[in-house]
Order: structure tokens, then sequence, then C-alpha cells
């Protein structure tokens, strides 16, 4: 992706398609809610 040749409309466009994706990656994922949050093998002894 070569931002030089991008307008600055298209530029923005772009960034809050990855902002939206994100949001929906932290969602899916329960940061911000412990209790939907899936397990981590990391934390079961």
């Amino acid at each position: 992706m070569d931002f030089t040749k991008m307008s600055t409309k298209e530029f923005v466009g772009k960034v809050h398609e990855a902002q939206a994706h994100a949001q929906e990656n932290k969602e899916h994922n329960g940061y911000g809610h412990p209790e939907k949050r899936l397990p981590s093998k990391q934390r079961i002894r």
C-alpha cells in the first residue's frame, strides 16, 4: 500500500476501517469486560 499516492480522504477511510476492525476484535475478545473474556491457558494452574 503506497500512502504517497493515496488521497487524504482515502487514507482517512483506511484508518477508520482499521479502527472499526480493532474495536470489533476488542469487543469480541472481551477486553474491558473480564466476565466475557475468553479463558487463558496461561492463568490455569
